[in-house]
Parts: structure tokens; C-alpha cells; sequence
């Protein structure tokens, strides 16, 4: 089958790699052709991101479509739908999740714990009804967010006014800041024909919102993963979701909350490349395809993945950088293309599969990659 994508970044950019290597067209779409998907792939359709116009040239050079991230128009797409374009995940699907008020919804019909929330509408007219919540809470854009963008702290009733001030609340939520002992992710696919399958749960570390590191397997206990897995499966099979999916997750004193939904190839899964039998890309493209999915064992005994985040506004291709880092013993060097850097933004990443069977070792390890990328790239000034 041959497979079209809206959006032509690093997530596209590693689908078309490992649609090389399945012998797989793929043809993205995106308005500029300096993503760094486009020298990949198969093919190339220009326009707006998700526009009606380019997505139908996009269908009549493939079979089946899907999308890089969720920040696409779905009710302009339905027509096309509904005229046969086969999309996957479903936009009916889709639509439940690129909301973050609608998956908070979701979670409570099929009765998954989330932290206490409110819509900032609600909390503005009645703001006694915060006494259940308390302060600080995070102020969360409903949709559009990502990386740090659309989320704020609110610490005091004044903050929430001034919040008003400068959004349209009915956009936006408050939600209890939880007190977690750990972050973590759950990346999982469910086929066509309904198979499901999930990785080894992930520990995710932040900065500022954005994803610094990423542990497979996670240290937490089987009953936590298991608790993931169950998560997961009640999402992809509530959903009739086709294609990979992450669940962001808290593991918190009352137990794991869900934090959000990624319904896309998830940055926490970037270091399934080459820690898992099946990447989370190869197993996407099972999906969409129709095919069976892959086995999702960890093939070594663990792996630590590190996003190299930008810290300076500018041009720079990093050349010596990108040379000394591909050096780095046991060491796998992704870089994006990406025309400009900025302070945050994900240039590329390194994965490092973990030989060590013991905690103690893999720690030490673990230190000793970080500390050797720092000298590289400057992890200490983004945070990591």
C-alpha cells in the first residue's frame, strides 16, 4: 500500500525512513519543502497543513493516510471522508482527542483516573468551586498546546485574572498540579483487524514542559505496568483507534493519573528504533497498512534516550557537533535538518541501548552518557 502523511517533520521523517527499509511509499504533505521529512520520503505535496485542497492531492497518489501530529482542521477533512479517503486513525477518532477537554471526557466514561480539572469559564463564575482543586494549578490550552506552549502556573486567584486577561478562557482548563513521583509514558498500537500491541513503560523526564530524557524500561513495580498496559488497551479498543498511540502518565501517591493522549508517533518512542524488535514507525506503518503488528520486546536490557534541544537562537547546521556525537561509543546519533535552531526546540536526539542487567550499573551508565553528550552538546543549559 502506498502511504500518505499530513505533516513533514521529525516524526514524518522517521516514518519515511522506516518505510525505506519496508519497501513502503510514502508521501508527505506540508507547505514547506525544506521539512525535514521531504528529502526522505517518496513523495512531496505542497500546501497549507492538513488544507482540504492539498490533502485530496495527497489521497489520489495513495491508499491510506495518516498524520504526523494532531493541530489539523478534522471537520474540514470530513467531506473527504466521507467520499472514501481512508484515514487512520478515523477523524471521528481523532476528534475525541485532539481536544484535551474531550479526553478528559473519554478517561471518565471508561472510568480512568485523571487529576482534578476545571474549565477556566467555570472557575472564573464560581471561583469557590477551586477550593477542591487548590492552588497551584496548571492552566492548560484545550487544544494546539505542545512542548511547553499553551500551558501556564497559577498560584493564586490573581494569577488566574491576569490569565483571563490575555486568553479566551473558553479555551482554556485548570488542573491540579499533582505531586508525582515519577513521569511516564505508555506507547501502544492497535491493528485493523484490533490487535494490541504496547512497549516496555518509559520514565520521562521534563524541562520546562519539554521532554529532556526518556528510560525504557521504566524502574516502577510489574502491578504500575500492568496498570499502564490496562490503560492502553481500554483507550485503543474504546476509540476502534488504528495506529500507534502514547498515553502520558503520572505516577502520583494515589496511584498513576493520565495526563494526556498523543494520538501519533510519540517522541518517547524514539529510542524503540533501535532498543525494540519493532519501532514505534515500523509499527504505525503495520497499521495503517493493514498488516500485522511487531513484536515490541526490548532486544538489550535497556536504553536511555536524550532529546538535544536547541539553546540559541540561529542558523547553525552543528556540523562538529553532529560528528563527535555520532562517535560516541554505543551511541545512536539522530539528527532532523532542521533549518533553525531556537532555545527548546528538538534538533535530533541519541539513543544509548543499556548492556547492564543491574540498576546500580545501568545508573552509572546512564551518568556517564549524559555527562559525555554534555561536553558535546550543552544538556546543563536546557535542564537535562
Amino acid at each position: 500500500m502506498r502511504v500518505g502523511i499530513i505533516g513533514a517533520g521529525q516524526l514524518a521523517q522517521m516514518l519515511a525512513m522506516a518505510a525505506q527499509a519496508m519497501e513502503i511509499s510514502l508521501i508527505v504533505q506540508s507547505p514547506c519543502g525544506h521539512d525535514p521529512a521531504v528529502g526522505v520520503a517518496s513523495g512531496w505535496v505542497e500546501g497549507p497543513l492538513g488544507s482540504p485542497e492539498a490533502v485530496k492531492a495527497l489521497a489520489n497518489q495513495v491508499d491510506v493516510i495518516g498524520f504526523e501530529n494532531e493541530l489539523i482542521d478534522l471537520t474540514a477533512l470530513q467531506p473527504l471522508e466521507e467520499a472514501g479517503v481512508v484515514f487512520r486513525p478515523s477523524l471521528g477518532a481523532l476528534s475525541r482527542l485532539i481536544d484535551k477537554r474531550k479526553q478528559r471526557y473519554l478517561l471518565q466514561e471508561l472510568n480512568l483516573p485523571v487529576p482534578g480539572w476545571m474549565d477556566l469559564q467555570d472557575a472564573l463564575a464560581h471561583p469557590e468551586r477551586l477550593e477542591d482543586l487548590g492552588y497551584p494549578l496548571m492552566a492548560k490550552a484545550a487544544s494546539g498546546g505542545y512542548d511547553g506552549r499553551g500551558l501556564r502556573t497559577v498560584v493564586n486567584i490573581k494569577d488566574l485574572e491576569a490569565l483571563a486577561e490575555v486568553v479566551s478562557p473558553a479555551d482554556w482548563y485548570l488542573e491540579r498540579l499533582v505531586p508525582f513521583e515519577r513521569e511516564l509514558a505508555m506507547v501502544g498500537a492497535r491493528s485493523v483487524t484490533g490487535e494490541v500491541r504496547c512497549y516496555p513503560l518509559l520514565e520521562t523526564r521534563q524541562q520546562g514542559q519539554v521532554c529532556t530524557t526518556v528510560l525504557s524500561p521504566a524502574p516502577v513495580s510489574q502491578a504500575v505496568a500492568s496498570r499502564a498496559h490496562t490503560i492502553m488497551g481500554s483507550v485503543l479498543q474504546q476509540l476502534n483507534y488504528v495506529g500507534v498511540l502514547a498515553v502520558e502518565l503520572f505516577l502520583a501517591p494515589e496511584g498513576l493519573l493520565v495526563n494526556e493522549l498523543a494520538p501519533r508517533t510519540h517522541n518517547s518512542g524514539h529510542l524503540t528504533i533501535e532498543a525494540c524488535v519493532t519501532s514505534q514507525f515500523e509499527q504505525h506503518l503495520r497499521a495503517l497498512t493493514g498488516a500485522s503488528l511487531g513484536l515490541t520486546d526490548l532486544n538489550t536490557p535497556g536504553a536511555l534516550m536524550v532529546n538535544l534541544l536547541g539553546f540559541e537562537e540561529g542558523q547553525d547546521n552543528y556540523v562538529e557537533q553532529q560528528q563527535d556525537l555520532a562517535a560516541l561509543g554505543g551511541c545512536h546519533l539522530h539528527w532532523y535538518g532542521k533549518r533553525t535552531s531556537r532555545p527548546g526546540r528538538k534538533l535530533g536526539h541519541i539513543t544509548r541501548c543499556l548492556t547492564s542487567t543491574t540498576p546500580r550499573q545501568q545508573q552509572q551508565d546512564i551518568r556517564e552518557t549524559l555527562a559525555a553528550v554534555d561536553t558535546i552538546w550543552p544538556l546543563s543549559q536546557v535542564g537535562v
